[in-house]
């Protein structure tokens, strides 16, 4: 599709696998041992309950380092994580943090459609860039090797041999960061979705209009890409228990207020949507998806469905990104 009739919010969840896990909270139904695979699947089904539109694994996930009694903790692997998920659940779109490596092309198209297919249209990718080299240089070369993931998606949709199988939904979402000039240029050229991380709103707002500008000059249209900003809520049932739990970085508000803090943001051009983080896991997502994605609901801000059946429909974007050239970031 062209572009969207009505600008709807969107949402995302990205682990980073330094969440403190509490298990034995009194949860229906309580969650399984937080140090096992049945774990992410439970948070992952939670989130497809609220709706969320995404989750985003990091390359490695695991019980964090430093934990007592964790020393046999399993570490999966995102992509293995993701085939996992994509069984258990029916609708969300999964996303794998996968190393943007030069000369590691084919083998990154083949797994990522490979995991489009067993998930019937639901994967993305989040692009994990090189630290090793100079800012520009590295950017330089990510779209490069994106290019080159572009062009043998676009050959196993045509069909062609020894290309990857055709991906369901023309090709994967792909999730950028742009924490740097370069990173934001990269990102306004070839990304879906961009990670602009956390800032005040009218610094948001003004970056926001920025890299749709930007975007516009790699002609692309504004609703081609997404703009994520980064949020860490913390639900609390009394206006009087905000101060009381206050930390940095963590939104601490009732359901009403956090649902005003992300209307205002959406409302205000801040951002599309959000990517959110929480400060534990289980409770922290659970009382979100159980409080805050009614109110949303109820504002009209976030569908209380699922409308297509890919995470590339859902999120409003078209079909397939629209093709480019390499960026010399």
């Amino acid at each position: 599709m062209a572009g969207r009739a009505t600008r709807r919010l969107s949402l995302g969840v990205r682990l980073h696998g330094g969440e403190e896990r509490i298990s034995g909270l009194p949860l229906p139904p309580t969650p399984p041992d937080p140090h096992d695979y049945p774990f992410h699947e439970f948070l992952v089904m939670e989130l497809e309950r609220g709706r969320l539109d995404a989750l985003l694994v990091p390359q490695l996930l695991g019980t964090p380092p430093g934990v007592p009694g964790t020393a046999a903790t399993p570490v999966f692997e995102a992509g293995t994580l993701l085939a996992g998920f994509a069984g258990a659940t029916d609708r969300i779109g999964v996303a794998a943090t996968t190393p943007a490596v030069s000369g590691h092309a084919e083998a990154i198209a083949h797994r990522l459609a490979s995991l489009d297919v067993l998930s019937s249209g639901r994967t993305g990718w989040l692009a994990d860039l090189p630290k090793d080299e100079g800012d520009e240089l590295r950017c330089k070369l990510a779209a490069e090797l994106l290019e080159e993931i572009h062009g043998h998606w676009r050959a196993g949709n045509k069909g062609a041999p020894d290309s990857p199988p055709p991906v369901p939904q023309g090709r994967p979402v792909l999730f950028l960061p742009a924490a740097t000039p370069a990173e934001r240029a990269l990102a306004a050229r070839h990304a879906d979705v961009v990670l602009a991380g956390r800032r005040p709103l009218e610094h948001s707002r003004a970056w926001y209009a920025q890299t749709k500008t930007q975007a516009a000059t790699y002609g692309r249209l504004a609703e081609e890409l997404l703009i994520w900003t980064e949020l860490t809520p913390l639900v609390v049932s009394d206006a009087h228990q905000v101060h009381a739990h206050h930390t940095d970085d963590v939104l601490v508000g009732t359901p009403a207020q956090i649902a005003d803090h992300i209307e205002e943001c959406f409302e205000q051009r801040a951002c599309d949507g959000f990517t959110l983080s929480f400060p534990s896991l289980p409770g922290p997502l659970v009382d979100f998806v159980d409080h805050v994605i009614p109110e949303l609901w109820r504002r009209g801000l976030f569908p209380n469905d699922y409308e297509h059946p890919t995470l590339r429909e859902n999120l409003g974007l078209s079909h397939h990104a629209t093709a480019t050239v390499a960026t010399h970031a």
